[in-house]
């Protein structure tokens, strides 16, 4: 079974134990690894990268499992042998926030997202992400430099029907008007996902759930609110 993990913000807070429980209870890897990947936090420097890491590894420890800090910050990492045999048996991968299109242009076509994609499809390995570790899923991935969009960049379409945004409920409040420029900007044939804050979507790539403070908004046209504990079936993967 595949077990994939979408948040819209709030990783390694209490709130998502229960959602990155289900991700390890449904992953089939024998071992209680745990690989917590900062890479769309690197642009901003080795603190901030140092800072997710160290968050991820309380958190997971936390729920009884066996974290570590891949140390993968370019797209030359991401071709290091050592990096791509860390997905080999892993029962969980997680990406934290940071700069989506960042994360979609260092990992898209290298071995190790290879591996990552052959571990989860195969029901071996669960997948998280949170904010740009969600958004970098779908079919576009914003490139952000400071608080400007600087370009649009394919994301890696694990999720190909899925046009994910974040921070769905905060969008205006960033930008006047921006959650609707997003929603414009929607590609053809693809279903908007948006999530609010400290919220996560969650499933098998076909049958979801939701939980957290906030809610899950889907569709084509004119986007439907789940709110938590509401179960949704939607095929994205």
């Amino acid at each position: 079974m595949t077990a994939i993990a979408l948040l819209g913000s709030g990783e390694f807070e209490p709130w998502a134990r229960p959602v990155d429980t289900w991700c390890a209870e449904h992953a089939t890897a024998s071992s209680d690894r745990v690989l917590v990947v900062p890479t769309a936090s690197a642009p901003e420097g080795d603190e901030t990268f140092k800072r997710w890491g160290k968050m991820g590894v309380a958190h997971y420890k936390a729920i009884g499992l066996a974290p570590e800090v891949l140390d993968l910050r370019e797209r030359a990492d991401a071709s290091k042998k050592e990096i791509v045999d860390a997905v080999q048996g892993a029962r969980h991968i997680f990406f934290s926030g940071g700069n989506p299109g960042y994360l979609a242009e260092t990992l898209s076509g290298t071995p190790f997202w290879e591996a990552v994609v052959a571990g989860v499809t195969s029901g071996e390995t669960a997948l998280g992400g949170c904010s740009a570790g969600a958004a970098f899923l779908g079919t576009t991935a914003p490139y952000v430099a400071g608080d400007s969009l600087d370009h649009w960049t394919d994301g890696t379409k694990l999720l190909p029907r899925a046009y994910v945004m974040v921070h769905f409920d905060m969008l205006n409040t960033y930008v006047p008007g921006l959650r609707d420029m997003l929603l414009d900007m929607r590609p053809e044939n693809t279903i908007a996902v948006g999530i609010d804050e400290n919220t996560a979507l969650y499933g098998d790539g076909e049958h979801w759930q939701v939980q957290g403070s906030g809610s899950a908004w889907i569709g084509d046209g004119e986007l439907s609110p789940y709110p938590d504990g509401a179960t949704l079936d939607l095929r994205l993967l």
